[in-house]
Formats: C-alpha cells, structure tokens, sequence
C-alpha cells in the first residue's frame, strides 16, 4: 500500500524542481486529491491480487505485492532518485518475448542487462535466451534481495543461459561492461536519471565502439520521449 505521507515532500520538490514555484502551488492543491485516490485504487487492487502462472509454476516471487504493482513508497530505498521511477510492474511473457524477437542477433555475442531489474523476472526469461550474461539493476534492495532468492531457485528446461548477476544500484551510477549488449528498459523512470544514463551509454560506446541495442518499454511521456529523441548517438 503506498504510503501517502513518504510521497508529499518528495513530490514538492521535484516540482519545484521542474516547474517553478506558480506551477507547483497551482499543483499543490490537487495533491491530496491525487494521493487519496493513488490509495483507494491501491485498496482495491490489494484485494484483487493473486499470484501469476509464472511465479506458481517455478515458485518464484516476481509478481507486484498489490494487484501485480509493487510501490516504490512502500520500500526503503537509499537513493534519492526513487521519486522519479515508476512503480514495480514486472513485464508479462508474451510481451518481453515479442520485443526480444525484433533482435537479429547472435545471443551468445551479446550481454542482457536489465535497467531497473525489480524482483527479476526479465532476468528469467532472458535466461531462455542463449546470452553471453545476464544483468539486472535494480536500487530497491528489498526487491534485490528478492531477485538475488529467484536466480538462485529458478529452474527451467527452457533455460539456456545460466549466468545471471544482479546488483543493487541505482542505475545511473553503472558503468557498463565492454562488450556488445542489449541494454532493457521496462518503465524504469522519468526522464531526468534517464538522461543521466544515456549519456553514461553515450560515454561507453565512445570509449569502446561496439554493438549495443536498447529495448524500451515506457508509458508515452512527452519528456521521456524528448530525452530518448535528443541522444545523438541512436
């Protein structure tokens, strides 16, 4: 359940950050309207949820705790660019299989690293995958400490690459390995620790050219989208 009072100042100051003090006073008063029916909705979910076919079938734990979602302020998370990402919602199957199918790779060149990694499920079925490695980020320890239990408890005879790794950080201080990846993105944030992160991966293939492509899985923000159009290295 998200907790309303961890979420008030956090939001303040990012919108001051973002749109001045006018804007945020105008928006300040729709704040409690908005965190209340973040709640009720919550409220409802929790009574909705059930465990996924996945996770019952290889007695995993990658579902979201409150109708499939898992809330960023219901964790204790040490990095202050927790109130810019987006709530846990692990991908479903279908999906990350057909976003993968777009890829004319050899696998097996190729490292999968998972930004925003939660409680692992793309790293599970990225595992299906014949990767070189398979990485996962995530900065929520309470959701990497999960992660790091289902690596070691899932078995599957689908399973083609066994060496999976996962490390709790936040994403915009990784630096990436130097070899050819495909780099995961499943609704990992706002834009401002994406722009960070891009242009980490910018500094990357310039201090070592090789093949890299990104999958991105967003909801369609106008911000997002203007950071992902403004990197000149695509």
């Amino acid at each position: 359940m998200p907790r309303l009072t961890k979420t008030i100042i956090p939001r303040i100051q990012k919108s001051l950050a973002r749109r001045g003090v006018m804007a945020s006073i105008f928006r300040g008063v729709l704040l409690p309207i908005q965190l209340f029916r973040e709640h009720r909705s919550a409220k409802q979910l929790a009574r909705e949820t059930a465990r996924s076919d996945f996770d019952v079938a290889h007695g995993v734990d990658t579902d979201g705790d409150t109708g499939g979602v898992t809330f960023l302020s219901d964790l204790e998370i040490p990095s202050p660019n927790w109130i810019y990402g987006f709530n846990y919602l692990p991908i479903d199957r279908e999906q990350f299989r057909a976003a993968l199918a777009t890829l004319e790779i050899e696998f097996k060149d190729f490292v999968f690293i998972d930004y925003g990694s939660g409680k692992g499920r793309a790293l599970l079925f990225a595992s299906s995958f014949p990767f070189k490695r398979i990485i996962g980020i995530e900065f929520a320890p309470e959701l990497d400490a999960i992660a790091q239990k289902n690596i070691r408890k899932y078995s599957s005879p689908e399973q083609k690459c066994k060496s999976l790794e996962a490390y709790c950080m936040d994403f915009t201080e990784y630096s990436l390995p130097p070899e050819p990846s495909v780099l995961f993105f499943n609704r990992p944030s706002e834009a401002l620790p994406l722009a960070k992160t891009l242009e980490n991966i910018r500094k990357s293939l310039r201090e070592k050219p090789r093949p890299i492509y990104v999958i991105f899985i967003a909801p369609a923000y106008k911000e997002i989208e203007t950071v992902l159009d403004g990197a000149d290295f695509w």
